[in-house]
């Protein structure tokens, strides 16, 4: 299921920015503007870009934080039930 996220969250940023930069080539194409409002355009879609892609980022550090998390707690629990069969099987 992780796998199904990541992949996700991969193929959503990749879309992202493949719009942006088809975005920004069209309008440097049929826009009547001068080269300088078509750099502006362009540096303000990046920089869009770029803020997605950090927050999608952090969204990703946060959820495998939690993952990590979970696993620990499910790593101690069978941890516990191990060491709890080997002391039922001793007596």
């Amino acid at each position: 299921m992780a796998e199904k996220n990541g992949s996700g969250l991969f193929e959503i940023t990749f879309s992202f920015l493949t719009g942006a930069l088809i975005g920004a080539g069209l309008a440097l194409l049929f826009a009547p503007v001068t080269g300088r409002e078509a750099r502006d355009y362009v540096g303000e879609r990046l920089e869009e870009a770029k803020g997605f892609v950090g927050d999608k980022v952090e969204d990703a550090k946060k959820e495998l934080s939690r993952l990590e998390e979970r696993i620990n707690q499910l790593k101690e629990k069978i941890i516990k039930t191990k060491e709890e069969a080997e002391k039922a099987e001793e007596a």
